[in-house]
């Protein structure tokens, strides 16, 4: 009994790790992406005919 609480918290902070890491990945892609999108609006007439 006593053995399997520190692998369950260990595994529980590997799960909270992994998911920040995904978290914080999403952002980032999700914030390129947003200035990907307010680059292109910035010369409109390039593009639009």
């Amino acid at each position: 009994m006593t053995m399997t609480s520190p692998i369950l918290a260990t595994a529980f902070m590997v799960a909270a790790a992994a998911i920040l890491a995904m978290r914080a990945t999403v952002v980032a892609t999700s914030w390129k992406s947003m200035v990907k999108v307010r680059s292109r609006q910035r010369h409109p007439a390039n593009t639009k005919t």
